[in-house]
């Protein structure tokens, strides 16, 4: 894999938020072959437990468990009558801005359980109050609290993939190449800051981030000499040393193996 090369990533908006439901524990709750073709739907269990038909396959739904139906999934539910589910949903148009989106959202679990989505009550309380307030900006912050929900879904999904310890490792040691993208690191020392070897090390990173550590250190630098130069505040030069690159014409060639244009037109817009 060249630097030039990215991993398939996520890019989705929310084209519309259609409705929010909020139940309370209901014996007779059920639901008959239900669809919506242009609809996906997000559902947090409460409390209680409902009972789920989906495809054929029985998901018992209990409290903490998050629901995830894509438009036209049809599904058939009732609530267990001995303990009855309470649970809040939305409904809204999830538009998908390339296919790789689409593929990945494909694979994801209908239902979804993890201890580590204990910020799943807070989110859609933030979400059902505002959605009911209705004041100025609510639609701009009931998406962004749906996008919240959605990237924790999505680093969720990350980490039951690769096992949460090995992600949470990596995680630390780019995060600390975020931090302090002007120094370098060897792989010994990035993989002691992770507790692994060096050759567990190389592989997992780029398993995790499609990257090696080389190159990914070099994508966030060029990242932020970009944003120094779009915003006027560096020339290429300055913009070079401000990120740690001492070699200009180093700088420049990288520059545009990733950005496909040189640092001085990407300057002129």
């Amino acid at each position: 894999m060249n630097e030039s090369s990215a991993r398939p990533d996520y890019d989705f908006d929310i084209a519309a938020i259609a409705h929010m439901t909020d139940r309370t524990a209901n014996p007779d709750w059920k639901l008959t072959e239900v669809s919506y073709p242009n609809l996906d739907v997000l559902a947090f269990c409460r409390s209680g437990e409902a009972i789920y038909d989906i495809g054929g396959i029985r998901h018992r739904i209990q409290a903490g468990d998050l629901l995830l139906l894509p438009k036209g999934l049809v599904r058939s539910a009732y609530a267990n009558p001995e303990s009855p589910w309470s649970f809040c949903s939305v409904s809204f148009e999830l538009r998908f801005l390339n296919n790789d989106t689409s593929r990945l959202f494909d694979s994801f679990e209908t239902v979804i359980r993890s201890p580590r989505l204990y910020r799943m009550p807070a989110l859609f309380a933030e979400l059902l109050q505002v959605w009911t307030g209705k004041r100025s900006g609510y639609t701009v912050k009931c998406k962004s609290v749906i996008m919240d929900i959605l990237y924790a879904l999505i680093k969720e999904r990350d980490r039951a993939n690769y096992g949460t310890a090995h992600y949470s490792a990596i995680e630390r040691t780019a995060d600390l190449l975020m931090e302090n993208y002007k120094q370098h690191y060897s792989i010994e020392e990035l993989a002691a800051h992770a507790g692994l070897s060096p050759s567990h090390y190389r592989l997992l990173f780029k398993k995790i981030t499609g990257m090696t550590a080389v190159q990914y250190q070099n994508h966030v630098r060029i990242s932020i000499a970009k944003d120094l130069i779009a915003s006027g505040e560096c020339n290429v030069t300055e913009a070079a040393l401000a990120v740690g690159y001492q070699d200009i014409y180093y700088f420049s060639r990288l520059f545009k193996k990733l950005v496909r244009e040189s640092p001085s037109r990407y300057a002129k817009g």
